[in-house]
């Protein structure tokens, strides 16, 4: 999935420029709406060459043509025809409009028809932006609610639907009449699906495993590929829960199927779904691991109850039985037993529900797999390690990100550098890299390096108040601190509803006004 929509609107909406003096003093600001589903509104907004200038009192953006699904531009000039042709024809008193030439009046007509309808379409959007007017609309297997754009959502939904028919045509499973269709909760941005959804930060969607059941998950702007796969990982959760309601899948090997399905990807031309794919961020991670010398053992890995490594080397695990001949349907028969089979030992979860701990599931995975002695289990270890080095291969930066990210978040800031570089250094152009990069950069007080991964991130993506705020708050450690305010204030700009931002500025401005 592109990290811009390329999605199409019910009208076709483009650039859209109205001469000046076609719109009444009181008319509205110019708006944009982007393909992500936001909605910019500001004063004297330009048309460029390479898209849209938009003025803020701290700074001017260039938001380039492919972001923009929508631009309403109420005073941009009408453009000068250069050929002799057009000259006569200005001076006969006509005017273009979309290729042909008409009289002032005629234009002005179709200009505020088209103005209206795509204002009334912009004041639609935002009303639905907010979770208490959020769409609603139910599809055979989910009843979504969401705030995104209807064409953000739309892709979404497609997905949900083919996801679900492409599992449960593998794995043969129905969803029992009394669970009803599954409530799937959309919004708009991190911020929204925090207060909302009453999740801290650092997670992008959950999957609610009791009643009632529930999906919820945000759109990431700047990331939509992250966003779609944690959709795919977190509604796997789900569709295990399928094969039997009264039981709780445990970590192993839950997270290691959720994570082989978190790497299916969508046609939207043939509405299919295909699975199965390279997760390259778990990938690296993995062979990260192995050139510091630490394989992982198979007996460990199962008999542990939680461990992260579940995510990353049980994902490998997963996808070499899943791409076996052999393998596959004694995996399967070993998941499906966890569920149903009378010789597995099930303890009490929550509730009524029920699972399996890490011994028993290793001992039930020798008995389904038939490794019937520790040579039987070394062996399919040492296939399932060669497979990891000679047939699963990364292909892109994407890994590298990935795994910068990941190790990032859980702790391990030297690995997480290492990795930003050498995805940086791949041809990366994901914003996030150079923001994230920045972000451990300016811990270790390299705010020079940190300042130019602030910029590049804001080169790739203009429009997020964050990267304007870190790399304002990196230029007054820096000690350049007018130029610092000046990017603190315009990610206020951006995001006027942060008060950890208001605050901040105000502080800094009261330190500059004393020369502090």
């Amino acid at each position: 999935m592109p990290r811009h929509l390329s999605l199409t609107l019910p009208v076709a909406l483009l650039c859209l420029m109205v001469a000046a003096g076609t719109l009444a003093p009181t008319a509205s600001a110019d708006v944009l709406v982007l393909k992500d589903g936001r909605i910019i509104e500001r004063d004297k907004m330009e048309h460029d060459d390479k898209g849209v200038k938009v003025h803020f009192e701290n700074g001017e953006i260039l938001v380039p043509h492919d972001a923009i699904e929508v631009a309403v531009l109420a005073n941009a000039p009408i453009p000068e025809g250069e050929s002799e042709a057009d000259k006569e024809k200005r001076a006969k008193g006509l005017v273009p409009y979309e290729g042909k030439w008409m009289k002032p009046e005629k234009r002005k007509e179709l200009l505020d028809k088209r103005l209206a309808e795509r204002r009334a379409y912009v004041e639609k959007l935002r009303h639905h932006s907010l979770w208490r007017h959020r769409h609603k609309e139910k599809t055979r297997h989910f009843a979504f609610e969401y705030t995104v754009a209807p064409f953000v959502y739309e892709y979404f939904r497609d997905t949900m639907e083919a996801y679900y028919s492409a599992f449960a045509k593998t794995w043969r499973i129905k969803q029992p009449k009394d669970l009803g269709r599954l409530r799937v909760c959309f919004y708009t941005d991190k911020e929204k699906f925090s207060q909302i959804g009453g999740v801290g930060g650092g997670v992008l969607g959950y999957f609610r495993f009791v009643k009632p059941l529930e999906l919820n998950f945000y759109y990431s702007r700047v990331d939509p590929e992250q966003t779609e796969q944690v959709m795919y990982h977190e509604a796997n959760h789900y569709l295990q829960l399928l094969l039997n309601p009264q039981f709780i899948m445990p970590h192993f090997p839950s997270e290691a199927i959720a994570e082989y399905y978190g790497a299916s990807k969508y046609d939207p031309k043939t509405k299919k779904i295909t699975t199965g794919h390279i997760l390259e961020g778990r990938l690296t991670e993995v062979k990260t691991d192995i050139a510091a010398g630490d394989m992982m053992v198979l007996q460990k890995m199962l008999e542990t109850d939680r461990m992260y490594e579940h995510y990353t080397w049980g994902w490998t695990l997963a996808h070499f039985l899943m791409n076996h001949k052999t393998y596959k349907k004694r995996f399967m028969k070993f998941v499906k037993g966890l569920c149903f089979d009378k010789k597995v030992k099930r303890v009490s979860q929550v509730g009524t529900l029920s699972t399996v701990e890490g011994k028993e599931v290793y001992r039930y995975f020798k008995e389904v797999l038939k490794l019937k002695d520790d040579t039987a289990v070394k062996v399919l270890e040492q296939e399932w390690h060669d497979y990891i080095k000679n047939t699963l291969k990364a292909t892109s930066a994407r890994g590298l990100e990935l795994a910068a990210s990941a190790a990032k978040r859980v702790g391990r800031p030297i690995r997480a550098k290492r990795l930003f570089r050498e995805a940086i250094e791949a041809g990366s152009d994901n914003p996030l890299t150079f923001y994230r990069y920045g972000d451990l950069l300016e811990d270790d007080g390299k705010t020079s390096e940190a300042i130019k991964m602030f910029e590049k991130a804001i080169e790739l993506s203009p429009l997020e108040a964050e990267f304007y705020a870190s790399l304002g708050r990196c230029m007054l450690r820096n000690n350049k601190k007018e130029d610092g305010l000046r990017m603190m204030k315009l990610s206020l700009e951006l995001n006027p509803d942060d008060p950890w931002l208001a605050d901040a500025v105000e502080r800094h401005e009261k330190d500059l006004a004393r020369g502090d």
